[in-house]
């Protein structure tokens, strides 16, 4: 899906936000924070946590075995945003690494962490709380993602 970069959040924000409708159409219920695990399972896909691996290893996708393997020494924060990203690469229908170029791989791999993004932090439920307030703090406890992360949305988001 390799797209200009102008293109990039939108698109993977569009995708991110179909499918978590399509999601609580479902039966899935969309509350805060958003049930990440529960969405990955919905999919079909087993979320397992791994921790006889590197601390560089966060995740890795296995579309073959219904598999998301993610690393189970990261902070909470970090493992529900692995887990957003890997379904990113699954929803962007992302092709495995081995079959790409490094240069290729670093933009599906931005591409998964905008699409992760906006799965753990919906645009829509973040405007709401940004009527509440703008503490990046309170706003990444809501959410249940980390404060950095939280910064770059609204940073992205320009709020």
């Amino acid at each position: 899906m390799l797209t200009s970069t102008d293109n990039r959040r939108a698109i993977c924000g569009a995708i991110a936000q179909d499918m978590l409708s399509q999601f609580a159409r479902n039966g899935g219920e969309i509350t805060l924070p958003v049930p990440i695990e529960s969405f990955a399972e919905w999919l079909g896909y087993q979320v397992v946590r791994l921790y006889t691996v590197a601390d560089e290893f966060s995740g890795l996708v296995s579309t073959r075995q219904k598999l998301i393997g993610i690393n189970g020494n990261h902070h909470h924060h970090r493992q529900r945003f692995s887990v957003g990203h890997e379904i990113a690469h699954i929803l962007l229908k992302h092709p495995p690494e081995s079959r790409c170029t490094s240069k290729q791989i670093a933009a599906y791999n931005a591409e998964a962490d905008l699409c992760s993004s906006e799965l753990l932090i919906p645009q829509s439920m973040l405007k709401n709380w940004l009527i509440r307030t703008h503490h990046v703090s309170v706003l990444a406890k809501v959410f249940d993602v980390s404060q950095e992360a939280m910064m770059v949305k609204l940073k992205q988001t320009g709020d």
